[in-house]
């Protein structure tokens, strides 16, 4: 897979977030966005179901060690931490949610390693498409903003057969 990445979109400020599509490993999923600080610490909070089609995808302007807190989130979770490129730098698989015992006193999980993105999977889902450290993740992403955010390639959708007259 050719790599196709706007640089300038990485020195655009995120501002806002969205929806749009994710694919890897020949598998699309429905993407959410989590762009502004506030979505960041939201997230996927008070969930209590995430279908195997959808994510939650985290953008940072800068590359970091992102790490993954799970207060008030309700489901377990498989995360995947993606360089400025969309490569896998890094997976964590059935994140457990954090006891509200435990009130702030949650773990951190992940951002080990040094990465621009991170994107939150139903757990199982590492393990049911077979991602690995090193493939890559493409998406093409509308922010509530207007503004579109392409990483990698996408995949044209398939052709229709033309309509005999």
């Amino acid at each position: 897979m050719r790599l196709l990445l706007a640089p300038f979109l990485l020195a655009l400020p995120l501002l806002a977030g969205g929806k749009g599509t994710l694919t890897t490993k020949g598998q699309r999923f429905t993407a959410e966005v989590a762009a502004t600080p506030a979505e960041k610490a939201k997230g996927l909070m008070a969930r209590a179901h995430l279908p195997q089609d959808q994510c939650m995808v985290f953008l940072y302007e800068e590359d970091g060690y992102h790490a993954i807190w799970m207060k008030n989130c309700l489901i377990a979770l498989d995360v995947a931490w993606l360089d400025a490129q969309g490569k896998v730098v890094e997976l964590l698989e059935k994140v457990p949610p954090c006891s509200p015992m435990l009130g702030n006193d949650c773990p951190n999980y992940g951002g080990t390693v040094p990465g621009r993105f991170f994107v939150e999977f139903a757990a199982g889902t590492l393990k049911r498409i077979g991602l690995k450290k090193g493939d890559l993740i493409a998406w093409d992403l509308k922010l509530d903003d207007g503004r579109v955010v392409k990483l990698g390639t996408m995949p044209a959708p398939p052709a229709k057969p033309a309509k005999r007259k």
